[in-house]
C-alpha cells in the first residue's frame, strides 16, 4: 500500500532529500525491513524507475525543443519562398495581372489611391 496520495505533488526539493534518503539507506548495512513495500530492492527498484523516468522526461524535451525549432526554421524559409514566389509574379505578370491577384495580392490598378489632404491656408 503506498503511503502518498495520487493527487500529492512531490516537489523536486523533496525528491532531491529523498534521493539523499535512498543513498544514505546504501550504508545501512543490517537494514531489514518487515514490509516488503519497503525494503531495499523495493528502493532500488523506485530508484531505477525515477531515473528512467527522469531520462525519458528530458529526452522527450528535447526533442520536442528540437522540433518546435524545426517548425519555426521551416515556417521561416517558406514565408520567404512565399514572398519570392509573388515578387517574381509581380515581375513576370506585371502588377495588375490575374496571377498576382490569385496569389493573394491586390491588383496595382485596384488599389486605393491616397487622398491627399488639403493644406488650409494659414490665417
Amino acid at each position: 500500500m503506498n503511503n502518498v496520495s495520487e493527487s500529492t505533488r512531490v516537489s523536486p526539493k523533496q525528491v532531491q532529500k529523498d534521493i539523499e534518503s535512498y543513498h544514505a539507506l546504501g550504508s545501512m548495512a543490517d537494514y531489514h525491513a518487515n514490509n516488503a513495500e519497503n525494503s531495499r530492492e523495493a528502493a532500488d527498484t523506485a530508484y531505477q524507475a525515477l531515473r528512467a523516468a527522469e531520462q525519458q522526461a528530458v529526452t522527450t524535451q528535447a526533442a520536442a525543443s528540437a522540433a518546435a525549432d524545426a517548425l519555426v526554421v521551416a515556417r521561416r524559409n517558406f514565408h520567404g519562398v512565399i514572398l519570392g514566389v509573388k515578387n517574381e509574379a509581380r515581375a513576370l505578370y506585371g502588377p495588375s495581372s490575374d496571377q498576382v491577384a490569385a496569389l493573394g495580392l491586390k491588383k496595382k490598378s485596384e488599389q486605393s489611391k491616397r487622398a491627399r489632404s488639403k493644406k488650409t491656408p494659414a490665417e
